[in-house]
């Protein structure tokens, strides 16, 4: 004998059908969006690191001293405190800076650790030469140290050094590495040394 329209266990089935399939598409739909957030930040991550090493080989770069007696020197200190390396370099630079004036800018790259001030990892402080203003910024916080050498030229045959510190004389070059916290959570570009050949160094 045929018969129309449905009975209530064939709904109940049918409607059973559509639920599970509405849920398997809403938990690819959340995986695809989870991914694609985690692409995101991935992407904001290296945009960053790719940024600051940018920035920072193009103030290394724009390092130079001037001709007059006495002028500023380029002072790269070696230094070590908390069992982490705590190098720091002070350099006029005419490189573009975000005190931009046409004047040259000193400055000093550094790791804080000084609880009295807001800034934490790597800073650098920008102060006009010749000028009053100034500026502290905060470049990458998760540093926990910093490295740096010098590449030398002057007693013959290249060598990389400590330290530098001369109001006459450029390094040749300078590397700089940034140390990551115990925890390693500093972005794997930011763990690569960053090498910057210094214009009319020796």
């Amino acid at each position: 004998m045929n018969r129309f329209g449905t009975t209530l266990i064939e709904l109940v089935v049918g409607l059973t059908i559509v639920g599970l399939v509405l849920a398997a598409g809403y938990g690819a739909l959340h995986s695809v969006v989870e991914h694609r957030q985690r692409a995101d930040e991935t992407t904001r991550e290296v945009v960053r690191a790719s940024t600051l090493r940018h920035t920072l080989v193009s103030w290394l770069a724009g390092a130079h001293l001037t001709v007059e007696e006495g002028g500023p020197e380029f002072r790269g200190l070696d230094g070590i405190g908390a069992d982490a390396s705590l190098d720091e370099v002070t350099f006029l630079t005419t490189a573009s800076t975000p005190l931009d004036g046409g004047a040259p800018i000193f400055v000093r790259l550094f790791v804080d650790r000084d609880e009295a001030t807001p800034e934490r990892g790597l800073v650098a402080e920008l102060a006009e030469w010749r000028g009053s203003r100034t500026l502290r910024l905060e470049m990458e916080p998760r540093a926990a140290g910093l490295e740096l050498r010098y590449l030398s030229g002057i007693s013959g045959g290249e060598r990389w050094m400590p330290s530098w510190i001369s109001s006459s004389v450029l390094p040749r070059g300078v590397e700089l590495t940034l140390v990551p916290p115990p925890a390693d959570s500093l972005a794997p570009l930011l763990r690569l040394p960053i090498r910057v050949h210094l214009e009319g160094g020796t």
